[in-house]
C-alpha cells in the first residue's frame, strides 16, 4: 500500500505545483527556473522509486506485482518520468534562450574617455 502511495504522490505533486502556477500572471525567471529544477527532481525520484518497486516487486511471491513491475507494462510507467524531465529541461532552456536573445539585442555599455 505504501509503494502505491508513493507511485500516485508524485504526480499529484506534479500537478500541485502546476496549478499553484496558474493563477500567477507574471512569474520571474528564476521562478521558472526552480520549477523546471522541482520538476527534473521529481522525475529522478519517480524513476528511483519504480527501480525500488521493480526490485520489491520480484523478490515478493505476489502475481499482480510482478505483471506490473517487472513486466513490459513497466515501460509505460517510465513515460510519465520522461515526459516530466522533458518539459522541465524545455522550460530551463527557454530561460536560457531568451536571456541570451535579451543580451544580443542590447547594444554593449559605452565607454567614455
Amino acid at each position: 500500500v505504501e509503494s502505491w502511495l508513493l507511485l500516485l504522490a508524485l504526480p499529484a505533486l506534479r500537478v500541485a505545483i502546476y496549478f499553484g502556477l496558474l493563477p500567477v500572471r507574471g512569474i520571474s525567471r528564476f521562478a521558472v527556473l526552480l520549477f523546471a529544477f522541482a520538476l527534473i527532481v521529481l522525475s529522478a525520484l519517480d524513476v528511483f522509486l519504480l527501480q525500488h518497486l521493480e526490485n520489491a516487486a520480484r523478490s515478493t511471491p505476489s502475481v499482480l506485482d510482478d505483471k506490473l513491475f517487472a513486466s513490459e507494462f513497466s515501460l509505460a510507467l517510465y513515460l510519465l518520468p520522461l515526459l516530466t524531465a522533458g518539459i522541465g529541461v524545455n522550460l530551463i532552456s527557454d530561460v536560457l534562450l531568451n536571456h541570451l536573445r535579451r543580451v544580443v539585442r542590447e547594444p554593449p555599455p559605452r565607454r567614455d574617455s
